[in-house]
């Protein structure tokens, strides 16, 4: 296979796994969006390598830029699920900040109303 088609389809998988990637933080399936994070990482040297070796034996081509579509839309589809999932960690963290105040003003309320747990020594003269 030569170097131009290997980058297509390796542009493709990549694409396959983002969309997986959307489903995933869509799901909050979190199991499964690390299993797509480790299957694109392993992705990463060979569409390195595959692109050095396209550029050494294609230096004419390179500037026409041949994969920009397909980058492109990875490119916009990596940073909507970016965006994605920086907006759930936030909602989230709210969650958590809000959850530890209502238990901070539960123990509040719970020390005004309920006796104390700690044992007083009275003394008698």
């Amino acid at each position: 296979m030569d170097h131009r088609r290997q980058i297509a389809v390796i542009l493709k998988q990549w694409l396959q796994m983002t969309r997986g990637e959307s489903q995933a933080i869509r799901a909050s399936d979190w199991a499964a969006l690390r299993k797509v994070q480790g299957a694109k990482a392993e992705l990463r040297q060979p569409l390195g390598r595959a692109f050095e070796l396209w550029r050494a034996e294609n230096p004419a081509e390179v500037a026409s830029d041949p994969f920009r579509i397909e980058i492109a839309e990875l490119l916009a589809l990596e940073a909507h699920n970016s965006h994605v999932l920086a907006t759930r960690k936030q909602r989230v963290h709210e969650k958590k900040r809000r959850l530890e105040q209502a238990q901070f003003n539960l123990r509040r309320v719970r020390s005004s109303y309920a006796p104390s747990d700690r044992v007083v020594l009275s003394s008698y003269s």
